[in-house]
């Protein structure tokens, strides 16, 4: 069986429906802009003055769709049409509908239908792209199918993606209104759908419009469009008064500028960079309003007492106006003060008298900002109220508060605040039933502080304020120490325990033990002890405790530790070739106390001997006649013992050590070397053993021993040195012993010691000590000092700026009679040359510059006008020169010493000469500011490479 249906449908084709408006693309003519065009300034600055701002974004209008043919209205309103071929933008004309069925369905009925639709773009130059969706009713994505889409008579296919999105590429449009016609023919499964919609072509760029005033800071914003999506993550650029600024468009296609701009009128030009389009904006900047205020109408002012009158200028808008003039008027005077960083310009009034007067304020504006003014009055009286305090001493920590009184015509103000300001913080606190305020004291290091107080504010009547100070000391710390009783080396510790005044343990703190000599710093622990291992020797010994602390003192504890034990007092002997030896040794207890009648076993070359210790705890026996050469002798009481040696040896006089010296000084001064043999009393001995004779002989004069001295076997130094220069050595006694005890303990004399002019190499020992002793033999007495040289008594250039070897510089630091250090005029002259100049370097350079090109060298022998006097002369020679230098560079904490030689100058002629060495960076850098070719740390004016070095000094005295 089957129906026919007979009818005609009637269909048009869509025609082009394209109303195209102007496009907005590039234009110069910046006067036709309307008010709702858009621009865009892009830069990593905010713009000011000339810059620009950005506004917010424009909002898109919705449209109306257009009639469509359809059996249903989507989720977003449109009319969709299926099951049609073509769909005209006019009705269609429908006949009858003939229907023929018979047991199958019609294939159409079992379609799922599908819907299709479109969004508005965005222009491009090159090419339009839409956006079209296919979707069935539940609103799930149609993928891989094709569509047709007709704009401005031409059809263009797309395919969707899997997320049922086709993007339709058509030729360029211009920014306008289309109407469009899309279709999908369907497919097996889905059913076929035709639309027919008026869509836009918007503008790529988006902007507004601003008008503000000067001052606040306000966003300028354009919109950036890529077809139908924000164009993202990309630079673009604005220009304004012919400057151009380049941004970065955030996520949603929006780049932003802060804009200020001095008042006036603005055009912002910016070019969509992917289509090409322009836009521009107008930007208006208008002179804004001010404000000039003071804190209340009416000042009251403590008579004859300066007083701070602060007015804050600031504009309508509510910036703070800085760097602008206020005029303030009173009391018959007019004076000018400029705003400050926060708008506020302070008048200081001097002390008035007591009574009324008129006061005034005024700022004229400019052309940021218009001018503003106001007015007020003084009124200079007495206050009625009146607040105090004392002093306040307290302990670190200690929970110390600080009181102040407030009074009113004698009487408490109760329940009134008061602010005090302590350690750069204000604080607030009110005054009990008594009139009292107080405030526990923050805890800050220990130091003298200032604290400051008032009622009220400045201006306000009855306004009263004073000031003290509170002085905080360490808090004295409760320490537990005690005496120690142990054996020796069993392990013990020596302990003592810090608390605070409450009786809190402290931790961390710092104790120092002095014991036997030699002081040990521990830290103690969350309990507050602090330990110190002991591995004394046997004896009794004192220990001193005292805390190194900034916050806690106490005073030094003694107490005392023993080690329990049996001790053997003795050393090596010196025993002259023939003559019988004599050993002996004391037998002590831990206290020192003699152990008398007691055996005590000696052995000496296998032998055994016995004595019985004396009352006094002496224990001596007869060794007999021993050979030339060093014996060792062990000897024990019980689980104790010792061991000492016995030198053998032919003894040498004072009177032959100082023949031997004269000797050995006239051969280095001949040969610049030493020399490898001594001859000493018509016996041979090496250098080494002499170095060690005249040291003792040193050792022993200055005592005034002059017994024979025991020769000793020694061996040379393993590394021999010289020492360049170190200058003048006063406490060369104290290196002659070391000499001494070095060869005793280890059988060798040093290959430097250390000493305060730096450290002597074993050659210029020879020669120091050589010289020392001729002199003694020469005068009967010993120098006050002697000066530290090179054998050769030359120099070399690389020896003209020399690492620092001085612990002590305190010495090149001090003001002398021709050295005036922190004198006035040369205080503020280094100050000048020096300020703003931080390292060593620099400053030094500063002040030779200055001497060397102002002052002029003229020749004279010794000083003559000293330090000062060159400075006031401007002229000198090389020694006064030299005293300038030094002054200056030691008046800025530059240690400096003065060197003395014999130079061979560029003319060829040879003179002593006087030139500086200031420490830069712990190198002594020579300065020698007699000549302009020289400079600081190089000499150019004599030869470097071959002059004679007299000597180092702190002071000059010549």
């Amino acid at each position: 069986m089957f129906f026919l249906v007979l009818g005609v449908v009637g269909a048009t084709e869509f025609n082009n429906a394209s109303n195209t408006e102007d496009s907005n693309l590039m234009t110069d003519n910046v006067d036709s802009l309307s008010v709702e065009n858009k621009l865009e300034v892009s830069n990593e600055d905010s713009i000011s003055e000339a810059n620009l701002v950005n506004s917010h974004d424009d909002n898109l209008n919705n449209y109306s769709d257009s009639d469509v043919l359809s059996n249903y209205e989507d989720d977003y309103g449109n009319v969709q049409a299926s099951n049609y071929a073509e769909i005209g933008n006019t009705n269609s004309v429908r006949s009858d509908v003939l229907s023929v069925s018979n047991d199958d369905n019609l294939a159409a009925s079992s379609k799922v239908s599908a819907k299709v639709d479109v969004v508005d773009t965005h222009y491009s130059k090159s090419a339009t792209y839409f956006k079209v969706t296919l979707k069935d009713t539940k609103g799930n994505s149609i993928s891989n199918q094709k569509i047709s889409f007709k704009v401005n008579g031409v059809t263009y296919t797309a395919t969707t993606d899997k997320n049922g999105i086709a993007s339709v590429k058509t030729a360029a449009l211009s920014v306008g209104t289309y109407t469009v016609a899309i279709k999908y023919a369907g497919s097996s499964k889905y059913a076929a759908v035709a639309l027919s919609k008026k869509v836009k072509v918007l503008s790529s760029v988006s902007g507004s419009d601003i008008t503000k005033y000067y001052g606040p800071v306000v966003q300028y914003s354009v919109k950036f469009w890529k077809n139908y999506n924000a164009l993202a993550n990309t630079k673009v650029s604005f220009k304004v008064n012919g400057i151009t600024y380049t941004k970065t468009t955030d996520k949603n296609g929006v780049a932003k500028l802060p804009v200020n701009l001095a008042p006036g009128k603005y055009v912002i030009t910016t070019i969509n960079p992917y289509s090409g389009e322009k836009l521009s904006n107008k930007c208006i900047s208008l002179r804004d309003g001010t404000t000039l205020t003071h804190g209340s109408t009416n000042t009251y002012i403590t008579p004859n007492k300066k007083h701070s009158f602060t007015v804050t200028l600031k504009s309508k808008h509510g910036i703070l106006i800085k760097n602008k003039n206020v005029v303030f008027k009173y009391n018959n005077k007019k004076v000018t003060v400029k705003t400050n960083s926060n708008g506020k310009a302070t008048l200081s009034i001097p002390a008035l008298s007591k009574g009324t007067y008129y006061i005034s304020y005024s700022y004229s504006g400019d052309k940021y900002y218009s001018g503003s003014s106001g007015s007020g009055k003084l009124y200079v009286k007495n206050p009625t109220t009146k607040i105090t305090s004392s002093k306040l001493k307290m302990q670190y920590k200690d929970g110390s508060k600080f009181a102040v009184k407030l009074t009113k015509n004698g009487k408490v103000l109760a329940n009134k605040k008061v602010k005090l300001t302590f350690n750069g913080k204000t604080y607030t606190e009110k005054t009990n039933s008594k009139g009292i305020a107080y405030l526990t004291v923050p805890t800050v290091k220990p130091a003298t502080y200032n604290i400051k107080y008032q009622y009220l504010t400045p201006s306000y009547f009855n306004y009263c304020y004073g000031s003290n100070k509170i002085v905080v000391s360490k808090q004295t710390a409760k320490v537990s120490a005690g005496d120690l009783v142990m054996n020796y080396k069993d392990g013990s510790v020596y302990k003592v325990v810090v608390k605070n005044k409450f009786g809190n343990p402290l931790k961390n703190i710092k104790v120092k033990f002095t014991i036997n000599g030699k002081t040990y710093t521990k830290t103690t622990d969350s309990n507050g002890v602090a330990k110190q291992s002991i591995g004394l020797n046997i004896g009794y010994y004192s220990v001193k405790t005292v805390l190194s602390n900034n916050y806690y003192a106490h005073g030094a504890i003694y107490k005392h530790i023993s080690v329990k034990g049996t001790k053997f007092v003795g050393g090596n002997i010196h025993v002259a070739v023939g003559k019988t030896a004599y050993y002996s040794v004391k037998l002590l207890d831990y206290k020192n106390n003699p152990i008398k009648s007691t055996e005590v076993t000696f052995i000496l070359d296998g032998k055994k001997y016995t004595a019985t210790t004396s009352s006094k705890g002496v224990a001596k026996v007869n060794l007999g006649v021993l050979s030339a050469g060093t014996h060792n002798v062990k000897y024990s009481q019980g689980e104790y013992s010792g061991s000492s040696n016995i030198y053998v040896a032919d003894k040498v006089t004072i009177k032959q050590i100082i023949a031997a010296s004269g000797n050995v000084q006239k051969y280095i001064q001949k040969n610049h070397r030493l020399p490898s043999t001594v001859n000493i009393g018509g016996v041979t001995y090496s250098t080494n053993q002499y170095l060690y004779l005249v040291s003792k002989a040193i050792v022993n004069l200055k005592s005034n021993v002059k017994s024979a001295i025991y020769v000793k076997n020694v061996d040379g130094p393993s590394n021999p040195s010289s020492t360049y220069a170190a200058g003048n050595l006063y406490d060369y006694l104290s290196v002659a012993n070391s000499v001494v005890k070095n060869s005793d303990s280890k059988g060798s004399v040093p290959n430097t010691v250390s000493s305060k002019v730096g450290t002597i190499g074993y050659k210029s020992l020879v020669y120091a000590f050589a010289r020392v002793v001729a002199f003694y033999g020469d005068d009967d007495r010993l120098p006050s000092f002697v000066e530290i040289k090179s054998l050769s008594g030359t120099s070399s250039d690389s020896n003209i700026n020399s690492k620092n070897t001085i612990s002590n510089l305190k010495a090149y630091l001090a003001a002398s009679t021709n050295c005036q250090v922190n004198n006035a005029k040369i205080k503020q002259l280094v100050g000048k040359l020096t300020n703003g100049l931080k390292s060593e370097k620099s400053k030094a350079t500063a002040i030779y510059n200055y001497v060397r090109d102002t002052i002029s060298y003229s020749f004279y022998y010794d000083t003559k006008h000293g330090a000062v006097g060159t400075l006031n002369a401007k002229s000198g020679n090389c020694v006064d020169h030299s005293h300038l230098l030094a002054a200056m560079f030691r008046t800025a904490g530059l240690a400096t010493r003065y060197v003395h030689g014999s130079c061979t100058f560029s003319s060829g002629s040879t003179y002593g000469h006087v030139w500086t060495q200031v420490l830069i960076d712990n190198t002594w850098t020579v300065a020698d500011a007699t000549s302009s070719r020289n400079s600081l740390g190089k000499i150019a004016n004599w030869n470097t490479k071959s002059y004679r070095l007299n000597g180092y000094y702190s002071s000059l005295p010549f």
